[in-house]
């Protein structure tokens, strides 16, 4: 092979591999609503027709890849088939001669981690996943479920105060999910087909940021239904429960044993990473609906329970978990051993720990 050959074939490996990169963004960012094993499909078959037919790993194996992603797309397969796909696709990838083989088994290899349950779904149940049918996936990959696609127009027409209540349909923790969410709902995000996904976290802080969450009226009311809730706990889920509750017109009584609303978003969470004065502007957004009491620094004993147990029409219970877990070493109870959520407990509440003359290690 002459220069001009080797040129022209390094040229189309590269131009083959770039092409495959962006497919691999593709079969990535696929919606759950599409079969993400019949795209892969469809991509093998699209590299399988370029290969020129001269080396054995790329012309037999892929077709054999190809009948095995086959069966199990139809439900005629099982994990044997499963692994001897991986093994021929790992093959594949360290033995062919150009682009074509090796960057196709690469793909179909990373798909065998990405879409792993999918893969077992239809070998065992000989279907898709239950949850393919949703079209909007960072939507499905949100815990919240928040209209991701509607707040960000908005946030780019401007109408910062419309995106905080649009989230706050779903999600009554804007400023909050803006300084910590862990912003799931990128990883599934469609711009991934063209370049990189939406900063979306960013965007939600960007909107918080411009006007405060307690500055944003939240929407009316229903009319007063005359019932009565008792919310036990008022960390991020009994606030939450609160609110929608008070929403639909009930009257609800939060009690808090500490001084201060938030549970662990207070108390868990140090300031470097959510400011509490931002997180109050979330607490005081929610309070603002008038249909709830606060009563802080009171414990619910088995007595009290009692009484509000034939004073409510309802209660829910949302303690959380307060308690951090022991290493199981020794030395684990001693003096000055304080479990994370003890530790940042303190710190939350103004108590600054001083071990003088470091006492705790005699």
């Amino acid at each position: 092979m002459n220069n001009r050959q080797t040129i022209q074939a390094n040229k189309m490996n590269a131009d083959t591999a770039a092409f495959l990169d962006r497919f691999v963004k593709r079969v990535k960012a696929t919606p759950p609503g599409v079969c993400p094993i019949a795209v892969q499909l469809a991509f093998l078959q699209c590299a399988r027709s370029q290969t020129c037919g001269k080396c054995v790993p790329c012309r037999d194996g892929l077709e054999q890849l190809e009948k095995m992603m086959l069966a199990i797309l139809e439900g005629r397969a099982d994990m044997d088939t499963f692994h001897d796909m991986i093994a021929l696709g790992t093959m594949i990838r360290d033995s062919a001669d150009c682009a074509i083989g090796y960057e196709a088994a690469r793909v179909v290899l990373e798909s065998t981690q990405l879409f792993r349950e999918e893969y077992i779904s239809h070998i065992r149940d000989h279907s898709c996943r239950e949850e393919v049918g949703q079209k909007i996936p960072c939507m499905l990959a949100c815990p919240a479920s928040v209209n991701i696609p509607g707040y960000i127009a908005l946030i780019g027409k401007g109408r910062y105060a419309e995106a905080i209540n649009l989230i706050r349909q779903d999600n009554p923790f804007p400023t909050a999910c803006a300084f910590i969410c862990e912003h799931p709902c990128e990883a599934k995000c469609r711009r991934e087909l063209l370049d990189s996904p939406i900063n979306i976290r960013g965007l939600k802080k960007y909107a918080v940021d411009r006007i405060a969450a307690d500055q944003v009226r939240i929407p009316a009311c229903n009319v007063a239904t005359r019932k009565k809730v008792a919310v036990i706990g008022g960390g991020p889920s009994g606030l939450t429960a609160a609110y929608y509750l008070s929403l639909m017109g009930h009257h609800v009584d939060i009690f808090e044993q500490m001084d201060k609303l938030g549970g662990m978003l207070r108390y868990g969470i140090p300031n470097y990473r959510l400011p509490k004065d931002r997180l109050d502007q979330d607490i005081n957004a929610i309070l603002s609906s008038g249909n709830i009491t606060v009563h802080l620094a009171t414990v619910v004993d088995a007595k009290m329970a009692d009484e509000i147990e034939k004073e409510y029409d309802a209660v829910y219970i949302s303690i959380g978990a307060q308690k951090g877990k022991n290493v199981r070493i020794d030395g684990a109870d001693a003096k000055g051993v304080l479990s994370a959520v003890d530790f940042l407990r303190d710190i939350g509440k103004g108590d600054i720990l001083i071990f003088p003359e470091r006492e705790w290690l005699s």
